[in-house]
């Protein structure tokens, strides 16, 4: 049951995590895992408030807690995103 992310979702979750763990950007590919990109439970931390503040959504903690790789990030963005209520008009 995953989301589909959209690609412009996608570059913008890597640049988040290119720019906040000061890695080159063609190094963060969406099969990366956190180990592979040497991301520990505090960068994690820092990548979540860089992402809530990027796309102005909360990422819950229980969730974060699951995440392993790059894709499921941008996959539970895009969840998160497509659960946003839209804004008032």
């Amino acid at each position: 049951m995953s989301e589909s992310v959209s690609p412009e979702v996608l570059t913008r979750v890597l640049r988040t995590l290119a720019e906040t763990q000061k890695l080159p950007f063609e190094q963060v590919t969406p099969e990366a895992t956190f180990e592979q990109l040497n991301i520990d439970s505090l960068d994690g931390i820092n990548i979540l408030f860089a992402l809530e503040n990027e796309f102005d959504i909360n990422i819950p903690d229980e969730s974060a807690r699951l995440v392993r790789n790059v894709r499921q990030l941008a996959e539970g963005v895009q969840k998160l995103i497509n659960e946003k209520p839209a804004p008032a008009a």
